[in-house]
């Protein structure tokens, strides 16, 4: 009986722990996460933080709607406030003003992540 409980708890353990990395495989779900890590603090982002964000942070859900979105979330670091505490690798720095919110580091290939996540609040409205 032992033997048969450790056995399944052994194989639900192993099938709980898989599911965040089978979950993350997908571009708009690390997407997700990343706009949860670096983007939450100031933006509504979805479902995820729906009473959240600064007051005059424009929510995702709202900036898709725009026709230019794309370019909007693809080129946001060099945007205001961004440029003051946003560094991505290989570009100038925009702003030599010391950051009023802790900086973050985002590469190309995660702004891209960012991008595909979007995407999905615009084909769900």
């Amino acid at each position: 009986m032992i033997r048969i409980f450790a056995s399944v708890f052994a194989s639900a353990l192993l099938t709980f722990t898989s599911l965040p990395q089978s979950r993350a495989s997908n571009s708009a779900d690390l997407g997700f996460e990343l706009s949860r890590q670096l983007c939450s603090r100031c933006h509504v982002i979805g479902e995820y933080n729906r009473m959240g964000g600064i007051g005059n942070s424009p929510s995702f859900t709202w900036m898709v709607k725009s026709s230019d979105w794309r370019e909007r979330f693809l080129t946001f670091y060099s945007r205001r406030p961004h440029p003051v505490f946003t560094r991505v690798p290989g570009y100038a720095l925009w702003s030599d003003v010391p950051p009023y919110y802790p900086p973050f580091e985002i590469t190309r290939d995660e702004i891209d992540l960012i991008v595909a996540y979007v995407e999905t609040l615009r084909t769900s409205q």
